[in-house]
């Protein structure tokens, strides 16, 4: 329900008991009834309806209402170009009956609090479980019904998936965060995002090193393992059915017979000589197999008489799973043509051990692997092109080091199999070491794909370890390596199979003369949760898109590195147009609102470039910090945007309002107690806010005070010919220019 939905400060009682209207949504009409005797003391009409209707009303009021600001700003741009008054233009429009004077007023936008494209969540959609970047997801997701996301619970500690109700996207220009953990988490977001923390949710502007983020602890869901359809790959592999050669069980064959065959087929050449090739060769092209009512188990597949077949469907054991950690860790797949390779290369002498493990999986598959034995490896291949589109399409894996990933399968399985796969990959390329000579060990690993490193400290999350994260380049390097560390006697004596057999006694004695088990360094534990705390709230220049999730419920998802952030705080505007697309409905008019809410801020730093030229070095006054005249809340305040986007282009702030205190959301700023004090010495004052106050700015005072009388009146609160008079330069919003030159810069007395 809603009543009303904005609270200005020293007017919520007011607006409480004098609303324009109560709107009640109810799933049952006697529970809405019931909401709606609470009422009947306050003198409103009320609406009660459905709770997808009242939702409806809340978005499209809101979103009408930033149809009419965008609009009156686009018609303000326009002004500008013809030498209008927006001013004058919204006094006539307003006259007309039809439309109203209500929210005609130029000015400068609106915001909302989101994660750039490259941060990673772990989603579900039409039944597939994968990790992926925001921007891809945004990109890839067309119908959000069936899209959930990786989220925690904050009840119980534990992780799972939960409905994704809305996903936006928007452009911004200027400052966002980003947050470093110990354990060497990092994520960049807006200003303004919130985080959970230990002492609850704090949006990432206020995060200081005293504040603690969890870490998901389990893993989102355990399915039955399914047999893995190698077919599956054939549009990967770029194969038709009619490129594909099966070998059935002879037993099956030999049933059918070669009247069957006939029966069944037709071919250029007639049903009996094509039968008679069947039989004699014991091969059918697939697309003709599917005439044939025979069961693919137990079948084999290739592409050519005599290249390689693997079997149609293979058993996701432990035992695969040990060969595709071995492969991430190991492999790699190559082209020549149109013949595709997988292989797996290995220490000529200190892991035949290995090379035996991938040699004999395969030949119970019966499928042939080469070995080759070179002077500095000992290299495991298989030549197919099925297998090879199934590795790498279907699985998800990557053909080299630099685009390798975990398996979107993985995340389903059970642990035992998570396990198996972090085996494989750490008995291919991990190591382990002493800490200071003993006897504290640790397990490392490092990797040169980020996507890797992402999804590897998700995964050990999933089986309850928690391991670091550092990320470091060689002289030599030309990309960043992640190294991955898992240390802790407790968590290392769980992982002994990710060693080899012959260091396990060695590691398990010395971890046995360790005096004491001491609690883990770097986070800490409760329940399923580990908790880590804040090091470093960096800011940093950005210009881009940026995304937002809305997890209705939980109002939580797992972004990288498995740390747990709250859910985002879409506009009005946003949820109403990602509401319209996941039904199908390109909402294209609300779309360009959104675009122009974006753009407008940008005109106000292009109005200042106009007259200061580069901005580095310059001295800047914003006037009213707040989201509007009347309340403190700076969610979504432009001033933020405009705050940002002037400190990275080198200007020096100062910020000024009666009552908002934006603390760390406009970090670099210097906060002023007066307008005075804030427009001394400044090249430009902006007015950001229309705050009373703000109405006698063009007095002789301030003139004197500042070093460029230079006025940006992003509220159009001030009289333009009133200002120039007192010796302004005066820019607003859909207003014409200045007509004479600004006075010289000089110093303030």
């Amino acid at each position: 329900m809603s009543n009303p939905e904005f609270l200005a400060e020293g007017r919520a009682v007011h607006d409480f008991v004098n609303p324009d209207r109560i709107v009640i949504g109810s799933f049952a009409e006697e529970d809405g009834a019931e909401v709606q005797a609470l009422y009947e003391g306050i003198d409103a009409p009320v609406v009660a309806t459905d709770v997808a209707s009242a939702e409806m009303i809340k978005l499209a009021a809101n979103a009408f209402l930033m149809t009419r600001i965008s609009f009156i700003n686009e018609i303000a741009n326009v002004c500008e170009a013809v030498g209008a008054d927006v001013v004058e233009v919204a006094k006539g429009v307003g006259l007309d009956h039809r439309l109203g004077s209500h929210f005609l007023r130029a000015g400068i936008g609106y915001g909302g609090s989101c994660l750039p494209g490259d941060e990673t969540v772990l989603v579900s959609h039409n039944g597939r479980i994968r990790l992926v970047g925001l921007e891809q997801l945004y990109a890839e997701v067309q119908d959000q019904d069936e899209l959930k996301v990786a989220a925690w619970d904050t009840r119980t500690g534990r992780t799972c998936l939960a409905d994704v109700e809305t996903m936006t996207r928007r452009e911004i220009d200027g400052q966002i965060i980003e947050l470093r953990t110990k354990m060497g988490r990092r994520v960049r977001c807006t200003l303004d995002h919130p985080w959970l923390t230990r002492e609850g949710v704090k949006i990432a502007a206020d995060l200081t090193n005293r504040d603690w983020l969890p870490l998901a602890g389990t893993g989102v869901a355990e399915r039955e393992p399914a047999r893995l359809d190698l077919l599956e790959a054939l549009d990967g592999a770029e194969l038709g059915r009619e490129d594909v050669i099966v070998r059935p069980s002879p037993l099956r064959m030999e049933a059918i017979g070669a009247r069957g065959l006939q029966e069944r087929l037709a071919h250029p050449r007639g049903a009996v000589a094509r039968s008679h090739d069947i039989m004699r060769s014991g091969a059918v092209r697939l697309h003709e197999f599917d005439l044939l009512d025979l069961s693919l188990d137990r079948a084999s597949v290739g592409t050519c008489r005599n290249g390689t077949y693997v079997p149609t469907a293979i058993e996701p054991d432990e035992s695969f799973w040990r060969v595709v950690g071995l492969y991430i860790a190991e492999g790699h797949c190559s082209a020549d043509g149109k013949r595709r390779r997988l292989q797996w290369s290995f220490h000529p002498r200190d892991e035949f051990d290995l090379v035996e493990e991938v040699w004999s999986f395969w030949a119970r598959h019966r499928v042939i692997a080469s070995v080759r034995h070179l002077p500095t490896t000992v290299a495991v291949s298989i030549s197919s092109r099925i297998l090879a589109g199934f590795w790498c399409s279907v699985l998800g894996l990557g053909s080299d080091c630099y685009e390798q990933r975990l398996p979107d399968a993985i995340w389903s399985a059970h642990r035992r199999h998570k396990l198996a796969l972090l085996a494989g990959l750490w008995r291919g390329d991990g190591s382990w070491s002493f800490v200071n000579g003993g006897p504290s060990v640790v397990l490392e690993y490092g990797t040169v794909s980020r996507e890797l490193a992402d999804g590897i400290l998700r995964l050990l999350g999933d089986v309850g370890i928690v391991a670091s994260l550092r990320v470091g380049r060689s002289a030599k390097s030309t990309c960043d390596t992640f190294w991955i560390r898992i240390s802790g006697a407790n968590q290392v004596e769980q992982l002994l199979d990710f060693v080899a057999e012959a260091d396990r006694a060695t590691i398990t004695a010395s971890l046995a003369r360790q005096a004491k088990r001491i609690s883990p360094t770097g986070y800490a534990r409760d329940g399923d949760t580990a908790w880590v705390r804040v090091v470093e709230v960096a800011r940093r220049n950005f210009s881009g898109a940026v995304y937002s999730l809305e997890v209705p419920g939980l109002e939580t998802f797992v972004a990288t590195g498995g740390l747990v952030t709250h859910n985002c705080f879409p506009k009005d505007s946003l949820a109403l147009k990602q509401l319209a697309s996941n039904s199908g409905y390109h909402f294209q008019l609300l779309a360009a609102v959104i675009e122009v809410n974006e753009l407008q801020k940008r005109r106000v730093i292009q109005k200042l470039q106009k007259h200061l030229g580069k901005l580095r070095g310059k001295k800047v006054a914003l006037l009213g910090l707040a989201f509007k005249a009347g309340t403190d809340d700076m969610r979504e305040a432009p001033s933020l945007v405009l705050a940002s986007r002037l400190l990275a282009e080198g200007a020096e702030v100062r910020a000024w309002d009666p009552v908002a205190r934006p603390g760390e959301l406009m970090k670099g700023a210097v906060l002023s107690d007066t307008v005075l004090d804030a427009v001394r010495g400044a090249d430009a004052a902006v007015i950001v806010t229309e705050w009373e106050e703000l109405r006698e700015l063009a007095s002789p005072e301030t003139r004197e005070a500042m070093a460029r009388p230079l006025i940006i009146d992003g509220r159009n609160l001030l009289d333009p010919a009133e200002t120039r008079r007192a010796g302004f330069a005066y820019e607003g919003i859909g207003r014409p220019s200045s007509p004479f030159d600004e006075p010289e810069t000089r110093v303030p007395s």
